[in-house]
């Protein structure tokens, strides 16, 4: 199994001190609004984009409320996460939990699948007992026969155990299908794109192991 643990990009610029102030604050914010569920992290800070142009930030909220007790909310945590992240754009956003089951809401299965519980500092897909990737097919058309030898020595090595897939802890699994933890997507888009390489990638939930080899 993969690890889902959660680690900000290098260039996130945190140091222990504000992620520790900034997961304090948000649980100060919860504590103190008895109608939100939970405060989530989610978008391209999580997937390892590196400087993101914003920080997303949603609000799930226990039921909908009226859109000026949403505004409050929204605008009270703003507020209160600008004195912790200096200089850095923050996109906070407010949705009850029956919205994340509302076919026409496009944020929902990118908070689901993506999103780090700041209260719980866990991915929510961890905390449902699953784990998050991004999954790339790729091709290797066009490429001549010796860079698609180099190309290969660059995925997984020499001894076909090292490369970026064991840099990144991802699992290839057929010729060209990769699946990567959803924190190293960036990463592994970057290197592909590096090599030129044309791919489609789909970020998925996957669930328990239902079999075992004996």
């Amino acid at each position: 199994m993969m690890s889902t643990e959660f680690i900000l990009p290098s260039d996130f610029s945190l140091h222990k001190d504000s992620v520790e102030a900034l997961e304090k604050a948000v649980r100060a914010f919860v504590g103190n609004h008895r109608e939100v569920f939970d405060v989530v992290l989610y978008g391209s800070t999580v997937i390892g984009k590196p400087s993101p142009n914003d920080i997303d930030i949603m609000i799930l909220m226990k039921a909908r409320l009226h859109p000026v007790e949403v505004r409050s909310l929204v605008l009270e945590l703003k507020a209160e996460l600008k004195g912790i992240l200096p200089g850095k754009r923050l996109d906070v956003r407010a949705m009850g939990l029956e919205d994340l089951f509302d076919p026409n809401n496009l944020a929902s299965l990118g908070v689901v699948i993506e999103g780090l519980s700041l209260t719980r500092g866990k991915p929510l897909a961890e905390l449902m007992n699953g784990e998050a990737y991004t999954l790339f097919r790729f091709t290797l058309r066009g490429m001549e026969r010796k860079d698609r030898v180099r190309f290969q020595y660059a995925l997984r090595g020499r001894d076909g155990k090292g490369g970026i897939l064991k840099e990144l802890g991802a699992l290839q699994l057929g010729a060209w299908v990769v699946l990567v933890p959803l924190k190293n997507t960036y990463r592994f888009k970057e290197f592909l794109d590096l090599w030129g390489v044309g791919y489609e990638a789909f970020t998925l939930l996957k669930g328990a192991d239902l079999f075992y080899r004996l």
